[in-house]
């Protein structure tokens, strides 16, 4: 794949380009912002237990219930 660099500007919502360019219609082209600074990615994590000898204490039971039975 063949990358040219071309440098724009944002103006009232806009990219223009600093310098024309001519460019097929339906060019693929990529925006690459640089300069900015943005908030980090909310990252959730799993729970851990502080003691892992608790791990007993969350065991699950799994009791089968007859196929007619109401729930």
């Amino acid at each position: 794949m063949l990358v040219t660099a071309i440098e724009g500007v944002v103006e009232n919502g806009t990219i223009r380009l600093r310098e024309p360019v001519s460019l097929a219609e339906n060019t693929r082209v990529y925006v690459i912002v640089t300069g900015t600074s943005t908030a980090p990615a909310t990252q959730i994590h799993s729970p851990r237990l502080a003691n892992p000898d608790q791990a007993a204490d969350f065991r699950k039971q799994i009791v089968e219930l007859p196929p007619d039975a109401q729930l």
